[in-house]
Formats: C-alpha cells, sequence, structure tokens
C-alpha cells in the first residue's frame, strides 16, 4: 500500500516551492535590471571618456602632426586612470596612431564599426576587434582651425563587462539564498502551525471525524442549533429543521438571527453571560419545547452558543393523562379501603341481629356521601376539576389529611388545555400540602376557590410548620427540594404554568404557622356540559 505524505509534507513542500519560484522570478527581475543598468552605465562612461579625451590638447596636437609616440604614451596613461581596456587614436584614413599592442601602431582600424565617427559623430557601438568582441565609444577630434583630424575609441571588453555584471550579482546571489533559507524555515514553522491548529490530525482524518460528528448530530434525537458570537445561525441538525417546519418555520436558516427564527431561546444571554441554562420549559407556536443552551469556548474564549430543543407536547399529554389515571386509581383505592371499613360495620350488625341500627348507619352514609358529592358537583360545572378534587379527598383522606373544598361561586367549565395545566397546578400545591402536614399532629388543608369576571382564584391553606424566609426564595426553583434527589420540581412546575396562562402566584407563610397559596388565574369559560 502506498503510505500517504503527511500535512506537514506537504505544507512545507508546497510553500518553498512557491518561496522558491518567487524568489527566482525576483532575482531574474533583479538580474536583468541590474546588467541593463550596468550596460548603460559602462556605455556612459566609455562615451564620456572618449569624448574628454578627443578635446584634451595634448590629443589634438599629436593627432594634428600625427605624433603616434606622444599619443601612445598619453593613451597608455588614460587606460590606467579611467580602467578602460583599450584607448585608440586614429587618423582620418582609419590607421590606428596608438594601441595597447605596439604591434597594431599603423594598421587599419578592426571592426569596421568607425565611419560615422569619421565622418564626425559621438556614438557607441559593439564589435570584435584584436582585443575581442568589446563595447567601444568613438569621439571625432578637431584642431584649432575646427577641422576633424582623427578619432579616439575608448572600449571594454565583454569579457570584463560581464565580470563586473558577475561582482555586481553577488549580493543578489547572496540575498536569494538566505530568502530561499528563510523560506524553508517559514514553511517548516507554518506547517507545524497549522498541524498543532488542526490538533495534529491529517486531513483524511478531519474528513472521517467531521464525517462522525456530522452523522451522529443528525442521529440525536434532540433538535441542535447553533450560532456565533453574533446570534447568527451556522448549524441545525435534522430533528431542528424537522420541529423548526412544525413550528411553521421554513427555508434557508443559515446565517439567519436567532431571534427571528426561534425567539423563545435565550443564546445571546447564554452568551453575554457565558453561563448555560438547563432544562427550560417553553412553548412556541404550539408546540411544548425542553431547552438546554450552552455557550461554546475555544480556548477560554466564548465563540458561540448551542441551544438543544425537544418536544414535549406529546410527553406532557401522556404525562397528564397518566396524572389523572394515578389520581383516579388513589381515588378507588381509597374509596376501597373506605368502604370495606363500612361492610365491616355492617357485617358487624347483621351478626349482631341489630337491624334497627344497621338501618341507620346505612342511610347516614349514604346520605353524607351523597350530600359531599352532590354539593362538588353543584358548586363545580368543571367535571374534571370536579373529579379530580373527589379522587384527591379520598386519596388524602386515606393518608389521614383532612381536604376542605369550598367554592364561594360557581366555578364554570374551561378548555381541555386550561383543565390540564389547572389540574396540574393543584395537584402539585397538594401534594406539597400532604408534604408539609404529615408530620403534624392537625393534618388539614383548607381550598377555596372562586369564579370572577373571567378570573379564577385559588388559595390553598395547610396546617403545615411553615416555610422559612431562606426557604421562601429558593422553593419555586427547579430541582430544589429537601425531601432527596429526583424531587424539586413540582412548585417550579406550578410557577410555571401559572406565568403561561398568564395569572400570578403569591407564597406567604409563618415557620409554625402554616402556608397560603394564593393563586389568580385567567379562566376562559366553555358551555357547562354537565347541564346538557
Amino acid at each position: 500500500m502506498k503510505q500517504k505524505i503527511k500535512l506537514r509534507t506537504q505544507m512545507t513542500a508546497l510553500v518553498f516551492i512557491v518561496v522558491i519560484l518567487a524568489v527566482t522570478t525576483t532575482f531574474v527581475m533583479i538580474g536583468i535590471e541590474t546588467s541593463n543598468n550596468i550596460k548603460s552605465q559602462e556605455r556612459d562612461r566609455v562615451l564620456q571618456t572618449a569624448k574628454l579625451i578627443a578635446v584634451d590638447p595634448v590629443v589634438v596636437a599629436a593627432t594634428d602632426e600625427q605624433d603616434s609616440d606622444t599619443l601612445q604614451q598619453f593613451t597608455n596613461q588614460a587606460m590606467g586612470i579611467t580602467d578602460a581596456d583599450f584607448v585608440v587614436v586614429m587618423n582620418m584614413d582609419s590607421i590606428r596612431l596608438s594601441h595597447p599592442d605596439p604591434d597594431e601602431i599603423g594598421k587599419e582600424f578592426a571592426g569596421g564599426d568607425e565611419t560615422p565617427a569619421i565622418q564626425g559623430k559621438e556614438f557607441v557601438s559593439k564589435a570584435k576587434g584584436t582585443l575581442g568582441l568589446s563595447l567601444r565609444a568613438f569621439a571625432p577630434v578637431y584642431n584649432a582651425q575646427g577641422e576633424q583630424v582623427g578619432v579616439v575609441a575608448v572600449g571594454i571588453t565583454m569579457n570584463e563587462l560581464n565580470e563586473i555584471i558577475r561582482s555586481n550579482r553577488i549580493p543578489l546571489y547572496l540575498a536569494t539564498v538566505l530568502s530561499l533559507l528563510i523560506g524553508l524555515i517559514g514553511a517548516v514553522l507554518l506547517a507545524r502551525k497549522i498541524k498543532q491548529i488542526m490538533h495534529g490530525m491529517e486531513p483524511d482524518e478531519i474528513a472521517a471525524l467531521l464525517s462522525e460528528r456530522i452523522a451522529m448530530l443528525e442521529s440525536i434525537k434532540d433538535g441542535m442549533l447553533a450560532v456565533d458570537t453574533k446570534g447568527k445561525i451556522q448549524m441545525v441538525n435534522k430533528e431542528g429543521k424537522r420541529l423548526l417546519e412544525e413550528m411553521g418555520i421554513k427555508g434557508e436558516l443559515k446565517n439567519r438571527h436567532v431571534d427571528d427564527v426561534l425567539p423563545v431561546t435565550k443564546l445571546h444571554q447564554v452568551i453575554a453571560w457565558n453561563k448555560p441554562l438547563i432544562g427550560r420549559q417553553v412553548e412556541h407556536n404550539g408546540l411544548t419545547l425542553v431547552m438546554n443552551e450552552i455557550p461554546i469556548q475555544i480556548k477560554g474564549k466564548t465563540e458561540g452558543a448551542i441551544a438543544t430543543f425537544l418536544d414535549r407536547t406529546e410527553y406532557n399529554h401522556l404525562n397528564e393523562k397518566l396524572t389523572d389515571t394515578m389520581l383516579y386509581a388513589d381515588a378507588l383505592r381509597a374509596q376501597t379501603h373506605d368502604f370495606m371499613n363500612k361492610l365491616h360495620v355492617i357485617l358487624g350488625l347483621l351478626e349482631l341481629e341489630d337491624y334497627d341500627q344497621l338501618e341507620r348507619y346505612v342511610k347516614n352514609v349514604a346520605g353524607k356521601e351523597r350530600s359531599a358529592t352532590l354539593a362538588m358537583i353543584h358548586q363545580l360545572k368543571n367535571p374534571i376539576l370536579a373529579g379530580f378534587l373527589l379522587g384527591k379527598k379520598s386519596y388524602m383522606a386515606e393518608n389521614g389529611v383532612q381536604l376542605e373544598v369550598s367554592c364561594r361561586e360557581t366555578i364554570p367549565n374551561t378548555s381541555e388545555k386550561t383543565n390540564q395545566m389547572l389540574i396540574t397546578i393543584l395537584g402539585n400545591l397538594m401534594n406539597n400540602a400532604v408534604d408539609a402536614v404529615d408530620q403534624q399532629p392537625e393534618k388539614r388543608v383548607q381550598l377555596s376557590m372562586k369564579y370572577t369576571d373571567g378570573l379564577l382564584y385559588l388559595e390553598l391553606t395547610d396546617t403545615g410548620k411553615g416555610i422559612s424566609e431562606e426557604r421562601q426564595e429558593k422553593i419555586f426553583k427547579q430541582g430544589y427540594s429537601t425531601k432527596g434527589n429526583d424531587r424539586g420540581f413540582g412548585l417550579y412546575q406550578v410557577e410555571d404554568y401559572v406565568q403561561k396562562l398568564g395569572g400570578y402566584l403569591v407564597l406567604t407563610s409563618e415557620p409554625g404557622e402554616g402556608t397560603t397559596f394564593s393563586v389568580q388565574l385567567p379562566y376562559d369559560t366553555q358551555e357547562d356540559v354537565m347541564n346538557d
């Protein structure tokens, strides 16, 4: 199997290749520019030298007189001063009057490019002479009468010129090598840094991990939504999209503000406070959601937040039905025990053959049960609430707790949703009251109800030991309980449901004097089904 090249090696090689290309291109461009500048400078230098020599009085006089000795001596000195490879003076017939090689004096100038100078022009050319290919400048020589008497040629061989160019490129070579070395070090450090950012993982490992994470997110039964620090949605999983669609939220979600999509979230607070919010129950567009909102932290810095939300609508509905069933079962059990006690009395009277007392007892029991039931039904036109209270009364009686229910006004029927929430509120308050009076000598709970102008007033009082001010501040917090684990949700749910119905809840308690919960709720009535 072919071994894969590691990311660090690939990054180092790629960056170094880019550096090589960049540095090489720069070197070539600078080298060409340097070469052109040096050639231009040398052209100007040899031309200026030729022009200066051509006007020197010694050269003018010696050329006019064809004095080769004087010209040879002068031009040798001039070559030493100007670093020219040759200085040649010729007459109007292109015959050399001086030359670095004395044997060439008296011979015709080589190269054939001196003709324009014979005609009085100053110029620079490149031609091959006795010293090889060279760059040479020509300047005409004029005597005192203004007549042209010769030409001065000053030149530098191309070998020398190329040597000058090479010597000027040495710093460029060093800079190039240094740049490549720095580029290599930078490539290695960059590759190492990228590797650290990627937590030492290779691209294929990251791709596999990402695929796994996506699969995990899509398989989660909770909806999930992630936002950045500005509240813009960056990710929504499959279940989250489904729940949002159920709430009527469709279309592209990415980069939309979370408050425009799911305003019941508190992700902006989670980001601002850098603290999670766990187990919040909210309602939105017909769905009851349980939300967990957690900040996203990277190296100690908050970079966004995640919200998970679970649809509890059906769960709550089933839970409420189960609660009703359990209450009904408790009521039946309590009534069964009570009925068995009465049967024992009847059986005893039969064995004693005290039929008169038996008749009075049966009439008395039947009358009490009937009067209590009729009184409850007469005042409560809400059959669900009436059934709940009758069952609760029997259940509490079985536990030795006396429940007194009073209705100062007729309580009309209401919607199923309000009934379910009302029963949850009363059930939790009564359960709390039963716990409160458990160790008290007098175990009594009083419930007073009143309906006026669309408002339902509830007042539940127990004879418990009361609640301290310190506990009163904590009692409605989710999970707070003095009864151990898996408790502390009843009063939290009571307050939550009261708020959802648009009402308010007041707690009044003094240690040793019992506790009173006062509730006011908006109460939408329906047609009284008990009168149908």
